[in-house]
């Protein structure tokens, strides 16, 4: 059976920051995002908020929508260099590095978008990398999110989709993730690790004599 090491990403290989969001700044920067584009996603963010639909809230993806995928991922290398690369942890490499040596599989597991994942991945030399994919047609983005969003109880499905297809040893794996709503899929591997964690999740690795560390 194969031992994996998963990792987070926004919060913790990449302490207190989200990946998108810095995308989201770059893309307005570089004019890719217009003030229509912001218009339709903050109009879509907010009809899911006050529908109590916060979950889907964070799957709209609207500001993008109507663009060629492969110019996204273009911008997205672009914007990895130059604004995320010397901003990922070097205790947190050190420690993938750590594990790989140790013969785990390393997998990135993150809400952030694949064109940013995909950087991630090889800038981290991982084996797999599972982001929240982007559903195009005709290689133009909807603005929608094709397949299961890895955030929440995502994660958790992901995890045991996983476990079927590559007969992974959980109770012999690690996770890595710096929120409580991580809990869920941190829960179903013999070591969890809390990384930069927010209060609930500190509060809750304590008590359940989880490691906690900084990156």
């Amino acid at each position: 059976m194969k031992k994996v090491a998963y990792f987070d990403i926004d919060g913790t290989l990449l302490r207190s920051m989200s990946s998108e969001r810095i995308f989201f700044s770059y893309l307005v920067k570089k004019k890719i995002i217009m003030y229509r584009d912001l218009a339709r996603y903050a109009g879509m963010f907010l009809l899911k908020l006050i529908t109590f639909q916060g979950i889907y809230a964070r799957r709209n993806k609207s500001y993008i929508k109507g663009n060629r995928y492969e110019d996204i991922v273009s911008v997205a290398n672009d914007c990895f260099e130059e604004r995320i690369s010397h901003r990922i942890s070097k205790a947190g490499m050190d420690e993938m590095n750590r594990l790989r040596n140790e013969g785990y599989k390393i997998t990135l597991l993150t809400g952030t978008l694949d064109p940013l994942m995909e950087c991630f991945k090889a800038y981290c030399e991982a084996d797999e990398g599972i982001g929240t994919t982007l559903e195009t047609v005709d290689g133009i983005i909807t603005g929608r999110v094709d397949g299961i969003y890895p955030y929440h109880k995502g994660k958790a499905e992901i995890l045991e989709n996983l476990a079927k297809r590559d007969d992974v040893d959980h109770a012999n794996s690690y996770a890595f993730a710096n929120e409580v709503k991580d809990i869920d899929f941190m829960q179903m591997v013999g070591n969890p690790v809390a990384v930069n964690p927010d209060n609930a999740l500190k509060e809750f690795a304590l008590r359940n004599s989880w490691k906690v560390v900084d990156f």
